[in-house]
């Protein structure tokens, strides 16, 4: 080989196409507590078979299920006398509809104080089928003194139960939409979140009051200028009205919306419930780019056939990319929106953001739909497992 001979080789950096994708699962939690008063006669005198039970209870993101506490103080049947049963029933709101969840349900015995001295906790698959329609999960054998141990002062047992499950896995959305969803958590103390809320409960400290609906509520000026751009620039220069009588009117809005928004500018967390699309609204207009991505993310969880035309419209009017990007996979993957009245007003009511998102939903770049997947069969073992309750 000559040494004079050269070599070359390609060195230019390879390209190639990353792709990322976000998918947000959010656990629901359904909480009971029930109060049964004069506890210790009832265990006495109860029969095998004796049964109490609370009234029904669902949650709004699964209107499919209803659950319900079920009691037997003198046991479930004989085989259980000396002990007391309890047990968490599902059942099917429609008794031509079946029904398969799985749950983590917790059992608490709480004293006068609200402390549990007695803890259960257990996951169960719970199935209910028609005509029958209801499946249940609990304890068989309590022993009868432990919880006459649990009973209070004034004689009564306190139960408290709380259940944790998830949506239907099938309808979750993935997103491509990653830049967006890329927040930096970060974990805090609670007891830093203790502070902090006491301080905007207590007004701690407040130089300025924000007025909704003719309530008053006393803020920190730092604390919004902080979190919000909007608020900032108001309080910055003395010829707005805003600093120099420091006080903030907040009209079409709701109170306890605002509330939301200040509990998260103060602790970094917010409880969500009905308020999320005004909370969202919020967010928007005193640019609060966390939050409004927060309650995009929860409104996207809550999208259905019957509120897909408010939905497009709330994600259009305040530029939701995420809620948006969400409603063309509804639409992708459940074609019995186009039927529905929501729809059909929205139609009317909005032809141009229709065809848009028609477009979108058949040529955009979201992502594809998810393809149906079967229901498997789990074989798994429980302490107590009750279809007949």
């Amino acid at each position: 080989m000559n040494r004079s001979e050269k070599y070359t080789c390609d060195t230019s950096p390879s390209t190639y196409t990353k792709s990322s994708y976000i998918t947000p699962v959010d656990a629901l939690h359904l909480s009971q507590q029930w109060k049964i008063e004069n506890f210790t006669t009832l265990v006495k005198l109860a029969l095998p078979g004796n049964c109490l039970r609370t009234g029904l209870f669902r949650h709004p993101q699964l209107p499919e299920a209803f659950w319900q506490l079920c009691l037997y103080p003198g046991g479930k049947r004989a085989e259980n006398a000396n002990n007391v049963s309890l047990f968490l029933k599902m059942s099917s709101t429609s008794p031509t509809k079946e029904v398969r969840i799985k749950v983590e349900y917790r059992f608490h015995f709480l004293n006068d104080k609200g402390a549990a001295l007695f803890s259960n906790v257990n996951v169960g698959e719970f199935h209910a089928k028609p005509p029958k329609g209801g499946h249940s999960w609990g304890l068989r054998n309590i022993p009868k003194q432990k919880i006459l141990n649990c009973v209070r002062d004034d004689g009564s047992l306190v139960i408290s139960c709380h259940i944790e499950l998830l949506p239907d896995i099938n309808r979750t959305q993935c997103y491509n939409s990653w830049k967006l969803l890329n927040t930096n958590a970060r974990t805090v103390s609670g007891d830093f979140v203790k502070r902090q809320l006491a301080a905007f409960d207590n007004g701690f400290m407040a130089d300025c009051v924000l007025e909704c609906s003719g309530r008053q509520i006393p803020v920190n000026r730092f604390v919004l200028s902080a979190h919000s751009e909007v608020f900032k620039a108001m309080f910055s220069y003395d010829q707005l009205i805003e600093s120099t009588e420091k006080k903030v009117v907040i009209e079409d809005a709701e109170y306890e919306a605002v509330r939301c928004m200040l509990r998260y500018m103060y602790t970094g967390e917010m409880e969500l419930d009905t308020e999320v699309a005004n909370v969202l609204i919020l967010a928007e207009r005193y640019q609060i780019d966390d939050l409004k991505l927060i309650c995009e993310r929860k409104l996207c969880n809550q999208i259905d056939k019957n509120n897909v035309g408010e939905m497009l419209y709330l994600a259009d009017l305040y530029n939701c990319k995420i809620l948006r990007r969400a409603v063309v996979d509804l639409l992708r993957t459940n074609h019995s929106v186009f039927s529905s009245h929501a729809w059909r007003v929205l139609k009317e009511t909005n032809p141009h953001l229709v065809t848009e998102v028609m477009e979108k939903a058949m040529f955009g770049e979201e992502s594809p739909p998810l393809k149906r997947q079967r229901h498997q069969k789990m074989l798994i073992s429980q302490p107590s497992d009750d279809e007949s309750v």
